[in-house]
């Protein structure tokens, strides 16, 4: 791990931890609401900010810059979720926040782009702003998933994987990492070879995805 990582790592749970802590502080609807407002100027502001630097500098491609990974589309419903404290939004952000964003801030992919390259701070925004929202829903908004909600992300995201993989194809990306493993080192790295691979990813999600889950599981067997 080096050191830029670890920087952007001590720099997310704190912010984190400040922002969540200043809500729960305020114990206002109208301040924590402009708050809310606030974090999702922010969102929006690193959104644009993404496409317009990789346009600058002619760096933009069809294979890799469109909201199109888990992650840069969870970012981009995360806005509307605060916005509208949606939520059906937050049922599926829920699973794709804790395990696809977490997964990406431990082992970033920046695309050689480090500390203090704008990349650098943009990559840990965007995956930082779903972990916010999520839990500024469980936190704030005092919302919950349920099985329902694990079900509900199952299938969107398999129907939504089935979507992704011919756009693979036709633009000769990697949305979703459905046609390989990521060029950095991963947990991708301990399965099979394509198009195994394929099969044990799905094996991974749905095994990540309800260990998401498991906590309340425990919870309400326990209060039952």
């Amino acid at each position: 791990m080096s050191d830029s990582h670890v920087y952007a790592l001590l720099g997310i749970s704190f912010t984190l931890t400040l922002v969540l802590w200043y809500a729960i502080y305020l114990n206002d609807h109208e301040k924590r609401s402009r708050l809310r407002i606030g974090i999702v100027r922010f969102m929006i502001l690193v959104e644009i900010s993404r496409h317009v630097w990789a346009v600058s500098v002619g760096v933009w491609h069809v294979n890799n810059d469109l909201p199109l990974h888990i992650c840069n589309l969870g970012a981009i419903l995360s806005i509307f979720m605060l916005l509208n404290r949606n939520y059906s939004i937050f049922e599926i952000l829920y699973f794709w926040g804790f395990a696809g964003a977490v997964q990406a801030i431990l082992t970033p992919d920046s695309q050689g782009y480090n500390f203090p390259h704008f990349q650098y701070f943009r990559y840990f925004a965007t995956h930082a702003n779903v972990l916010l929202a999520v839990m500024w829903m469980l936190i704030i908004e005092k919302v919950r998933p349920t099985w329902h909600s694990w079900r509900k992300t199952f299938i969107i995201t398999s129907l939504y994987a089935v979507i992704i993989y011919p756009i693979n194809v036709f633009t000769g990306g990697n949305y979703m990492l459905l046609m390989r493993k990521p060029a950095v080192p991963t947990l991708a790295d301990f399965l099979d070879v394509w198009p195994g691979y394929l099969f044990w990813l799905y094996a991974v999600a749905v095994v990540v995805g309800t260990m998401c889950y498991l906590p309340y599981a425990i919870a309400d067997a326990r209060r039952r």
